[in-house]
């Protein structure tokens, strides 16, 4: 069997590759893998079946093991048509694991029943219109035997995000009546009675999430507005007393609540207003003070979402690389890391990610099979990283969202300390010398003065605040107006600009907002020594703050 450019060694490895995938193919004559590249191939022909996965092992180990050694790692980056040296390494000791670990069966003894989303497709149009066709919340009981699910939405046009109560008795869900309607809040029981609207939005109202006492969170979509498309809104667990709690641009999206209290959401990096390229992780509290990020992964056209914290509280995510994607990789930060890693083979497009139980998550998973144009849900081992068992399966539908139905611990609860009435927010930076985007992680040129700009919501404009001294440990202490997105830039002693935030963010009436620096490194320990900004009798420095802040 010819091959083309055979003198580069590199491409040899790539036709290898092939070659392998044809033979593997003429083996297995009902596996066709289309529409993937070889690697992506492979790992899908290698989970079909334990013989599968054995006939990959010795078909591939005859020639990667020995390409792995002598092929340098140099020569691989150096040359785009090479094959990634961790991308094999990762696949041969993906492909052993499937050899010699057998793969396990659903047994229905002892499973909770599992509530989640079923839908005829898919498309990549944003959260509002996911589901064109419709969908539907579905109750399946293992226990049962059947193999069935009980439709509990079944005059709805659409349902999703579900989430089951900390009592595990109730859940909440996303829903919109007619193909034209906008998107509601519901709830009702994990069996379908007694379902209430909460919500009455005139804008899309979704992805919601119990918060400790009696209280929930949702996303409120304005699709119509460029400057602020979607915002995050806390209400009692009837719907009322409805309230914002984030201000400014970055089109955010409730992931989940995690076990420490704090709200973890999606949003776009930097948090500016147009086209979103990047997504990140954040973190906020329910009363919408200490935003921060909850990791900084630095990669940019990465979409990250659909996230999951786990047991252990390591925190599962998908990474898409496009919005014309339907799913993508699948991430962890595991608990105390600084940094993200990916976990698992691709073997095909993860949708949606949920807990399971005691180190196991729940996937919904499209593989890259012609005859599988749909998602169905597994179980991951996250120690081995690797597929478990399939939970449920549907010939015609995808299957995705999906929840237990059992109880856990309500997250802690965090008192607020928010004063509505003092109609002042403040900012405490630490030393602003700090950054991850200066050399060496710190400015040399010498910091005097930063600026602050806000943003209007009017017209979607930039305009000045005011100018506060920085002192000379590069520390600053400002009052700016409260619920209102700035951005902070430093300034020499002549006035020209040294680092410009990209970003906005806010700070609540009565919140102090800190910082270590300016977009610091975040496993840097700020110095043990009292800001100079803090011995000030004059300070803080009050911006676009008309009343004195004499209540301080």
């Amino acid at each position: 069997m010819d091959c083309p450019s055979q003198r580069d060694r590199l491409a040899i490895g790539e036709c290898r590759l092939t070659i392998l995938h044809r033979k593997l193919r003429s083996q297995f004559p009902a596996s066709r893998v289309v529409g993937w590249d070889p690697h992506t191939r492979l790992a899908t022909l290698a989970t079909l079946s334990p013989k599968g996965a054995r006939a990959v092992v010795r078909l591939f180990s005859c020639w990667a093991v020995n390409l792995l050694l002598r092929e340098s790692q140099s020569a691989i980056v150096n040359r785009k048509s090479a094959i990634p040296l961790a991308a094999l390494t990762k696949l041969l000791l993906g492909f052993l694991l499937a050899a010699s670990t057998p793969s396990t069966s659903w047994t229905a003894e002892g499973k909770p029943d599992l509530i989640f989303v079923q839908a005829s497709g898919t498309a990549p149009a944003g959260i509002a219109r996911r589901f064109p066709e419709g969908s539907r919340l579905v109750h399946f009981k293992p226990a049962s035997g059947s193999g069935t699910v009980e439709d509990l939405t079944p005059d709805l046009f659409a349902a999703a995000d579900p989430q089951v109560s900390f009592d595990g008795t109730k859940v909440l869900f996303a829903g919109k009546q007619q193909k034209t309607s906008p998107w509601q809040i519901w709830e009702m029981g994990v069996e379908g009675s007694g379902r209430r609207q909460l919500t009455h939005c005139d804008v899309d109202c979704l992805r919601p999430a119990y918060l400790p006492r009696d209280e929930i969170v949702y996303t409120a979509l304005k699709l119509d507005d460029p400057t602020w498309p979607s915002q995050l809104y806390v209400s009692k667990g009837d719907g009322s007393d409805a309230h914002a709690i984030t201000f400014g641009p970055g089109n955010f999206l409730v992931e989940t609540v995690l076990q420490d209290g704090r709200i973890l959401v999606s949003a776009s990096a930097p948090l500016k207003p147009g086209i979103e390229g990047t997504r990140e992780l954040y973190t906020l509290r329910s009363d919408g003070s200490n935003l921060a990020s909850f990791r900084c992964d630095h990669r940019p056209g990465l979409l990250r979402g659909e996230a999951a914290e786990l047991e252990d509280g390591s925190v599962l995510f998908v990474k898409k690389h496009s919005v014309a994607e339907t799913g993508g990789e699948l991430a962890i930060v595991p608990r105390g890391s600084l940094h993200n890693s990916p976990i698992g083979l691709l073997l095909g497009l993860y949708v949606s990610v949920g807990r399971l139980e005691a180190g196991r998550a729940v996937v919904a998973l499209k593989r890259p099979l012609p005859e599988k144009e749909r998602s169905d849900l597994y179980s991951f081992d996250v120690a081995q990283g690797r597929i478990g068992e399939t939970l449920f399966a549907d010939s015609k539908l995808s299957s995705l969202d999906a929840v237990p139905v059992s109880s856990r611990t309500p997250p802690r609860w965090y008192w607020s300390t928010l004063n509505p009435q003092l109609k002042v927010g403040y900012f405490v930076c630490l030393n602003s010398r700090l950054s991850m985007d200066a050399p060496g992680g710190r400015f040399r040129s010498d910091i005097a003065k930063v600026r602050v700009l806000t943003l209007d919501a009017q017209n979607g404009l930039a305009r000045r605040l005011g100018e506060a001294a920085v002192e000379t440990d590069g520390s600053f202490y400002i009052a700016v107006p409260p619920d209102q997105p700035v951005r902070f830039e430093l300034l020499n002693a002549s006035g020209k600009s040294i680092h410009e935030q990209k970003g906005w963010i806010w700070t609540r009436s009565g919140e102090e907002h800190g910082c270590v620096g300016c977009h610091e490194d975040k496993a840097q320990a700020p110095d043990n020594s009292w800001p100079q900004a803090l011995r000030r009798f004059d300070t803080p420095t009050r911006l676009g703050v008309e009343k004195p802040v004499s209540a301080h």
